[in-house]
């Protein structure tokens, strides 16, 4: 009889809860999230088994990300368990995985999303080719999704964006450039052609700004450092060709209705050139850039430490997924310590990638503020410090010497 081996058991739990907790509509069914709070029971359980013996580097690891529990604190105590138990335990969880394990959650998290992808594409043309029904609809407050084979969901006045099971199109056009641009050299062909599909087809803005440089730049850590040199250059040209066309598609998009709203209005203009991004995370919240700016301006105790997790709730009736709300709640010190962790995943032998990983880092988490989360935390982290290169089998063996070797 084949010996049961728990680290798969805990790594395929953990992948569920991963996929569970990137923004799906099945996330918001109560069946569904009742059996994930049951799976992240069992994620409790495994903490307690994978403390008992551990490596050094696993431990610290565990105690230099414990301060990103500030994220989740808030003044509803009640909340406060529940968010810990339930986001933030599952990273804790993965940090205390043997590396080949970690690496496996990772990449099968990958595969799965390249396999919705390639699912999707087809559903997603044959539902703008309006030959192709629903099975059923679920409403969330006023937003209205309808279900397709059970594999794809679609949300009402955004059927023409690929969205794939997720909420909103904007997690495919995030996670998408991550995929690229730390796993490219795992990815097959037909991998790298559908999640650059359904980039495309998710229309994300965040997709178009940073796909250009991820193409470029994420197989630095594989070539020369001359080579490397040389293809920065040759992407500055690039840079300000790209940004020249990107100006006259979105001028051009202007006098279309639907494409100026996703393209146009995007920007901040002066007279005809771009000279920013509109966040349209928290525009529609009126008075919010009044407080943001108070905030700013005035560096008080609130500046490094925030009001408090919920503060949007009390002060607007509603929050929103943005960057600016996180440093409003939390302050600039927590925010700073969360980008320091995932700079520190980075290994020194790769300086120049590093400085372009980092900065598209911050681009991330001006778009999507949920570094923290066990799906991105889980891409990043293997995609960073267990890096492995072309001497894969070598880079692991000295990866395990190193993170494994027991107390």
């Amino acid at each position: 009889m084949k010996e049961l081996n728990l680290f798969k058991i805990i790594s395929l739990n953990l992948l569920i809860i991963a996929l569970f907790d990137s923004y799906t509509v099945y996330s918001e069914f109560i069946f569904l999230k009742l059996g994930i709070y049951a799976l992240k029971l069992v994620n409790v359980v495994s903490i307690l088994y994978l403390l008992r013996y551990n490596s050094k580097a696993n431990y610290k690891w565990l105690l230099f990300i414990f301060p990103l529990v500030y994220l989740y604190l808030s003044k509803d105590v009640v909340l406060s368990i529940q968010l810990f138990y339930s986001a933030f335990l599952p990273v804790c969880c993965f940090i205390l995985l043997p590396v080949e394990y970690k690496r496996e959650v990772a990449f099968n998290y990958v595969r799965i999303i390249c396999i919705l992808c390639l699912i999707g594409i087809p559903i997603y043309i044959l539902i703008n080719l309006g030959i192709l029904p629903s099975i059923f609809t679920y409403a969330k407050g006023e937003k209205v999704y309808f279900n397709y084979f059970l594999v794809y969901w679609g949300r009402e006045g955004l059927l023409y964006r690929f969205s794939s099971i997720f909420d909103e199109p904007g997690v495919i056009g995030t996670l998408v450039p991550i995929i690229y641009f730390y796993y490219h050299q795992q990815l097959k062909l037909w991998q790298k052609i559908t999640l650059n599909i359904a980039g495309f087809l998710s229309l994300s803005m965040f997709y178009f700004i940073t796909i250009v440089p991820v193409l470029f730049f994420s197989d630095l850590r594989r070539i020369s450092t001359k080579k490397s040199v040389q293809r920065v250059i040759f992407f500055i040209l690039c840079l300000i060709g790209f940004y020249l066309v990107l100006n006259f598609v979105a001028l051009w998009s202007k006098s279309n209705p639907v494409l100026a709203l996703a393209v146009y209005h995007r920007f901040e203009w002066a007279g005809n050139w771009i000279v920013g991004i509109v966040n349209n995370r928290d525009v529609g919240i009126q008075g919010f850039d009044e407080l943001f700016d108070k905030w700013n301006n005035y560096r008080s105790f609130t500046y490094y430490f925030g009001y408090g997790k919920d503060y949007m709730m009390e002060v607007f009736d509603g929050s929103t997924l943005s960057y600016r709300t996180v440093l409003i709640e939390k302050g600039t010190l927590i925010v700073f310590y969360l980008l320091l962790c995932f700079s520190l995943m980075h290994q020194s032998k790769f300086k120049l990638f590093n400085l372009i990983s980092i900065v598209f880092l911050m681009a991330v988490f001006f778009q999507r503020p949920t570094l923290h989360a066990i799906n991105y935390f889980l891409l990043l982290y293997v995609g960073l410090r267990l890096y492995v290169g072309s001497d894969e089998k070598d880079c692991l063996k000295e990866l395990d010497s190193i993170d494994q070797k027991p107390l």
